[in-house]
């Protein structure tokens, strides 16, 4: 029977959030590797076992509050249960590397909740050029390793190196919810991995 399995704390101020959060329950809270401002959270229980994991990450919007997720076999078919049942997809099946497949869900009485399916072989479509996620509206018609960001859409050529970074720059604004100083720090830290660009 699916149950909660995880859940994600947002933060407007993640250095304040930790500090709350560590001294109020103890809680572990450490970064997650990669270029996203994620830190894992890991409770323990009275008995010393350890409890329901969680996360810490950046608010997106002002709105956004805690959300617990549920682990359940396929998030498609959860998805497809979700829709029948008069439900909505707010954030749809998004893969985290290595791990599962999330997606966000609001419920008939407008409460958010999660979807997780475990899948260690779980890939994310990433921009071969910027290493910004790409979905269905944001993939090159000309290639899919690419977004719409560093692929012009007319010639089918790539971006030059300062129009690729200024594509996954704003690919962080518009689809993430990051600041300018914090896209660009994404930018900076994604790309010389990613050399995929016109000189």
């Amino acid at each position: 029977m699916p149950t909660i399995t995880h859940f994600i704390v947002p933060a407007d101020d993640m250095e304040r959030a930790k500090k709350f959060y560590a001294e109020l329950f103890d809680w572990k809270i450490e970064k997650f590797p990669g270029p996203i401002d994620y830190y894992a959270i890991t409770t323990t229980a009275e008995n010393g076992e350890e409890g329901l994991g969680g996360g810490l990450g950046k608010r997106e919007n002002p709105q956004e509050a805690i959300v617990n997720y549920v682990d359940v076999p396929s998030v498609d078919v959860y998805i497809a249960k979700v829709e029948k049942l008069g439900g909505k997809v707010v954030v749809p099946k998004t893969a985290v590397p290595g791990i599962g497949y999330a997606a966000v869900c609001i419920d008939t009485e407008n409460n958010t909740f999660g979807l997780w399916e475990c899948d260690e072989d779980a890939k994310m479509n990433q921009c071969e050029s910027c290493g910004m996620p790409v979905e269905e509206k944001t993939t090159s018609k000309f290639d899919d390793r690419y977004c719409i960001h560093c692929q012009d859409q007319q010639s089918g050529e790539l971006g030059s190196k300062e129009q690729v970074r200024e594509g996954s720059i704003n690919a962080a604004m518009q689809f993430m919810g990051k600041t300018r100083a914090e896209a660009e720090k994404m930018a900076n830290e994604m790309m010389p991995k990613l050399p995929r660009w016109r000189e």
